[in-house]
């Protein structure tokens, strides 16, 4: 190979290198961060229902219950229908940064530190802060990591303790669904738990995912959970999302 080949070669590969440095510097992350949150709720309000199901060393040993309702991109309401032994918990969400717990044994209502929200929900992997990404715009910083023509992945650190209890999330989204379909969550420094979202289905309505999975990255648990019956658009009321609400069991 002459002088002039092996220059040429070297030429190529520095312009391709550059060009996809450049591709990425181009994206504004502070754009794909809006796209997520967005993208997140697509919705007025929702209304469906969850079965997740704990599954450990290949054994499902959990089955629980959910309802949930959620208006806009601040308000969620979940209950707890089955098993009966813990049916009525509820959380409630108002913000990315608030959530309060009922207990039905004594109609306790307790607020959620943010240290505390990263605990899943009756012994799963599943927790209420992993149910949406809507708030990691505010008091977060986000890096552009990777792009190519189907996915931004991006990670996002929260600028103070009690903005999160992860120490950082790592996500994929995808730009043909215009959503996350994958993300990696950490707790101080170290890869906790792994989830993915997918069965998008597109009827009566509804157009999101339907299945979520939870993989444990420091156990051999998984945690399985299926969206259903499914209602968009209702007009839910405001009221159902307060405090008073909450411990009326309404």
């Amino acid at each position: 190979m002459t002088n002039l080949v092996v220059r040429s070669v070297l030429l190529g590969v520095v312009l391709t290198a550059a060009g996809v440095v450049f591709a990425q510097q181009a994206v504004d992350v502070s754009q794909v961060v809006c796209d997520i949150e967005r993208n997140e709720f697509r919705f007025e309000d929702i209304h469906y229902k969850m079965r997740i199901k704990l599954i450990e060393g290949g054994t499902t040993t959990r089955e629980i219950e959910f309802e949930v309702w959620a208006k806009g991109s601040d308000k969620m309401l979940l209950r707890i229908t089955a098993p009966g032994e813990v049916a009525g918990t509820a959380i409630l969400q108002l913000g990315p940064r608030t959530m309060y717990m009922y207990n039905p044994e004594d109609r306790s209502v307790r607020l959620i530190a943010a240290s505390a929200r990263a605990q899943g929900l009756l012994g799963t992997d599943y927790a209420a802060a992993d149910a949406s990404l809507v708030g990691i715009g505010d008091g977060w910083t986000p890096t552009l990591l990777e792009t190519t023509a189907e996915f931004h992945k991006i990670e996002v650190v929260p600028d103070e303790d009690d903005v999160s209890p992860y120490s950082k999330i790592v996500i994929w989204y995808d730009r043909a669904r215009q959503k996350a379909t994958k993300m990696e969550y950490y707790l101080d420094r170290q890869l906790a738990k792994t989830i993915t979202r997918d069965g998008f289905v597109n009827e009566r309505g509804y157009d999101d995912l339907t299945h979520v999975k939870v993989q444990n990255e420091r156990a051999d648990r998984v945690t399985d959970v299926l969206i259903t019956d499914w209602e968009v658009n209702a007009g839910l009321d405001d009221r159902m999302f307060t405090k008073r609400s909450l411990m009326l069991g309404e």
